[in-house]
C-alpha cells in the first residue's frame, strides 16, 4: 500500500486579474485558473465557431437545448483561443486526444488542461503539472441529503448538518470532483472514501490512483457558485485571471464581466 497525502483549504480573498495582463508564461510550476462568464461573452459566438473543427461544431449541434449549445461553443472556443496563446500555435491547429483513462490532453503538449461549467460560469485550469476544477451552482432546491450515505464519509456527513447550508455541500461535492478530474479516475465506489474537509489527509494512493501527493483550493467564483481546484503537491503559485478576449482574435470585441 502507498500511502499518499492530500491538503485542501479555502480560500476566500480571491484576486480577479484582467486577463489582458497574462504573459502565459506559467513560471516555476504555476497554475492558470480562468474564469468565463458564458452570458457576457455570447457576443464573441461567431468568432468562436470560427475556431472550432467540423466534428465540434458537429457536437454542437447536436444539442438539442440552445443554451447547452452555447455553454459548449463559449467554452470549447474559449479554451482552444486560451490554449493557442500558451502553446503558440493558432487555435484550429490545436489537437485534443484522449488517453487511457479518459482524460483529455493536448497533443504533442506538456501543457495540462481542465474544464467545468455550471450556470453562468465556465473555468478552465491550465498548468504543466495535472489538474482538476469543479464548479457548480448553488440550487437551494438541490435534496443533497438523499445522497450523503452513498458520497460522503460519517466526518463529512456530521460538517455538513452543523454547518446548516447547502453551501457546505456543494463546497465538499467540487472537492470531491476536482481531485478524481485531476486523477482521472472518475467517480465511482471510491468517492466516499476521497478527503474534502479541510486540512491534511493521508489515504491509500489507490483510492485516487495515484503515487503523488495532492493539494486543493476551494473557492467561490461568484456568490452562486462554488469551486475547487485540484494540483499535484508540486504545482506552484495559482493565478486567477477574467478573460479578456479583445487580445485573441482580430474582430473580437471587449466582453463585459
Amino acid at each position: 500500500m502507498c500511502l499518499i497525502k492530500v491538503h485542501i483549504k479555502y480560500q476566500d480573498d480571491i484576486n480577479w486579474q484582467n486577463g489582458a495582463n497574462c504573459d502565459y508564461k506559467l513560471k516555476d510550476g504555476q497554475v492558470d485558473v480562468w474564469r468565463i462568464r458564458i452570458s457576457s461573452n455570447l457576443i464573441f459566438i461567431d468568432d468562436f465557431f470560427k475556431v472550432l473543427l467540423p466534428d465540434e461544431i458537429t457536437r454542437a449541434n447536436r444539442y438539442v437545448q440552445k443554451k447547452d449549445k452555447l455553454r459548449f461553443v463559449v467554452s470549447r472556443g474559449a479554451l482552444r483561443c486560451l490554449l493557442s496563446k500558451y502553446t503558440n500555435q493558432p487555435a484550429t491547429t490545436i489537437k485534443f486526444v484522449i488517453s487511457a483513462n479518459k482524460k483529455p490532453y493536448i497533443h504533442q503538449q506538456n501543457l495540462k488542461y481542465n474544464v467545468s461549467h455550471a450556470g453562468d460560469w465556465v473555468l478552465i485550469a491550465i498548468s504543466n503539472t495535472e489538474v482538476g476544477v469543479d464548479t457548480e451552482e448553488i440550487d437551494p432546491s438541490f435534496s443533497y441529503k438523499e445522497i450523503l450515505a452513498d458520497y460522503f464519509s460519517k466526518d463529512e456527513i456530521n460538517y455538513i448538518a452543523h454547518q446548516g447550508s447547502i453551501n457546505s455541500f456543494f463546497l465538499l461535492w467540487t472537492r470531491k470532483e476536482a481531485l478524481t478530474k485531476a486523477t482521472a479516475i472518475g467517480l465511482d465506489n471510491n468517492l466516499k472514501h476521497i478527503p474534502s474537509l479541510n486540512g491534511d489527509h493521508e489515504l491509500d494512493g489507490g483510492i485516487l490512483a495515484s503515487r503523488g501527493n495532492w493539494k486543493m483550493n476551494s473557492f467561490k467564483p461568484d456568490e452562486n457558485n462554488m469551486a475547487s481546484l485540484a494540483t499535484e503537491i508540486t504545482a506552484g503559485h495559482i493565478m486567477y485571471w477574467d478573460v479578456n478576449f479583445e487580445k485573441f482574435l482580430p474582430g473580437f470585441k471587449q466582453p463585459v464581466l
